[in-house]
């Protein structure tokens, strides 16, 4: 019997017109836009929050975090729910163009010196082209990642509270129903 060769699934997708990868493992879920909340101390970086299984998921503007042309996301612009450190995190893309498996030995490795944080790990095939590979683990520092899980733990305190101020004024209007 012959071995066969190993593959690893990429989700390839565009920003700002450029062609890129995810190991499609480290996508949890695609996400149409929603509704998003932008808070006045929202870092530039977060095009804005939306409310996920009770949790506040920053959405980050990949076009601003990796310097390319600045673009208001589109109405269907997709999203791709992620884990950082145990949190949810939601990437923006412009569009997502499949879903495929890539031979390992057609994945050619980057120089980590030539992209910020060495986030940009390989080229692979895609098209009459090729994509960059995207290390999701790299996308940002570690005093980006401290920022961003401040601000995203004083969302989730927010949200608790709206919770909690519901859920009274819940229980409030429910009183007062039934004394009636």
């Amino acid at each position: 019997m012959a071995a066969t060769a190993s593959a690893t699934r990429y989700v390839i997708f565009s920003v700002s017109g450029r062609t890129l990868a995810l190991p499609a493992e480290s996508v949890r879920r695609f996400l149409p836009l929603p509704r998003l909340d932008r808070p006045p101390a929202a870092p530039t970086l977060v095009a804005g929050l939306f409310r996920y299984q009770g949790r506040a998921v920053p959405v980050l503007r990949l076009d601003l975090l990796f310097g390319f042309e600045a673009a208001p996301p589109e109405l269907y612009a997709p999203l791709f729910l992620t884990d950082w450190d145990g949190r949810p995190l939601a990437l923006l893309a412009d569009r997502v163009f499949n879903i495929l498996p890539v031979p390992d030995a057609e994945r050619t490795a980057a120089d980590p010196g030539l992209s910020f944080n060495g986030c940009a790990v390989a080229t692979i095939p895609h098209g009459t082209g090729t994509a960059t590979v995207i290390d999701p683990s790299r996308l940002l520092t570690e005093a980006e990642d401290r920022l961003l899980a401040a601000f995203q733990a004083i969302a989730d305190e927010r949200l608790a509270r709206l919770g909690a101020a519901e859920a009274v004024e819940g229980t409030a209007g429910a009183a007062g129903g039934t004394a009636r």
